[in-house]
């Protein structure tokens, strides 16, 4: 559980998608994107069992019927309500949370705008343990996962190496994926790179981040009606390569722009409030991974963006997305002690010829 969660929080932060495959409004609650309140204090309600009540969300302007939220709850009693602002009529919704206690909770409204409202309610008394609402996301259940769609102008390409040798990946059948269900889209030349964070469970084990993929998987296909889990690759903080979707395939992590792009999650949430911060040994597990990539496929440094770099999102959030600059190096190969130099005040920038293309400084275009 988060220390920095109270009783009952709740948190809704920024990294999910906006329509078909990157599906869904990230509801926020307040300037801040972030509400905590003690389960004692069943604030806004004396409804009978109701041991939270958020308010109004923020407007939502786009039409919208189901309302879906993820994170951690270890008391299985307490159950989700939603019901448009001004609205007495609450839905419950349903909740699947595996035995660990991550879970995920959906349900359905009628279609229209407007904010939405949350509670909480406990069987009886204040809920046990902790309960953390990580994100929360509304969306139109028309919405389903997009076909590969006519992308932007591919750049140049570095030659490509069918052999480069792919760092220790830990494959689907390993962490126990099920099977798509629908067809993966073929996309078997990628030119690009996203890096997400995952909004989730900061992981500190292989175990655990094989049960978080689970999670996700499941989080993806039966919450947001995606056909797999949505990315390529999950980095965890020690390191560890999961495989999402198989290279060559579509994925569904970038709205508009999933053609040609390899989507790399890390697992945790690396943005205010909770703030996780990538570790060293993660970061050098999406570099080796880039460095094969910019082989195998002749990918352009350059193209590795962060999620936020195609949408407002906060994804892959503020720790993360500052690593950036010192991941594109690293993709191309330049020693991170050039890469320390090129960031130290006053120091030239360290350069360097990515195969046969004219040099790039490392600055970001």
């Amino acid at each position: 559980m988060r220390a920095e969660a109270l009783a009952l929080g709740l948190t809704a932060l920024l990294c999910a998608g906006a329509s078909a495959g990157d599906l869904g409004r990230t509801v926020t609650f307040g300037s801040a994107g972030d509400l905590s309140f003690s389960a004692s204090a069943a604030r806004g309600t004396s409804a009978p069992g109701v041991v939270y009540d958020s308010g109004d969300s923020d407007p939502i302007g786009q039409a919208w019927d189901t309302v879906l939220l993820q994170g951690e709850l270890p008391d299985a009693s307490v159950t989700f309500q939603a019901a448009r602002a001004g609205s007495s009529n609450w839905v419950t919704l349903e909740t699947h949370r595996t035995p660990d206690g991550r879970f995920w909770a959906k349900g359905r409204l009628s279609l229209s705008s407007g904010p939405v409202r949350l509670r909480a309610l406990a069987a009886s008394g204040a809920p046990a343990g902790t309960t953390a609402v990580y994100g929360v996301t509304v969306f139109a259940s028309s919405a389903k996962e997009a076909a590969a769609a006519p992308g932007p102008a591919v750049p140049p390409r570095g030659p490509q190496d069918p052999s480069a040798p792919r760092p220790l990946v830990h494959g689907r059948a390993e962490w126990g994926a099920v099977a798509p269900t629908q067809p993966w889209a073929p996309d078997p030349l990628p030119w690009r790179v996203t890096l997400h964070h995952s909004d989730g469970r900061y992981t500190r084990t292989l175990a655990e981040s094989e049960a978080e993929a689970r999670f996700i998987q499941d989080f993806h296909i039966h919450g947001r009606g995606w056909i797999d889990i949505a990315y390529h690759y999950l980095v965890d903080p020690e390191g560890n390569i999961l495989e999402g979707r198989p290279e060559g395939v579509l994925g569904a992590h970038t709205l508009g722009n999933n053609e040609g792009n390899i989507g790399i999650v890390l697992l945790g949430t690396y943005h205010p409030p909770v703030n996780d911060k990538p570790t060293q040994v993660q970061l050098d597990a999406v570099a080796a991974l880039g460095r094969y990539l910019v082989r195998r496929y002749g990918i352009d440094p350059r193209m590795l963006k962060g999620h936020r770099d195609y949408k407002a999102t906060d994804c892959p959030g503020d720790w993360a997305y500052a690593k950036l600059d010192y991941l594109r190096l690293a993709f191309a190969g330049v020693p991170a002690s050039a890469s320390a130099a090129r960031r130290s005040h006053g120091a030239p920038r360290a350069s360097f010829v990515w195969r046969g293309v004219p040099s790039w400084d490392g600055v970001r275009r």
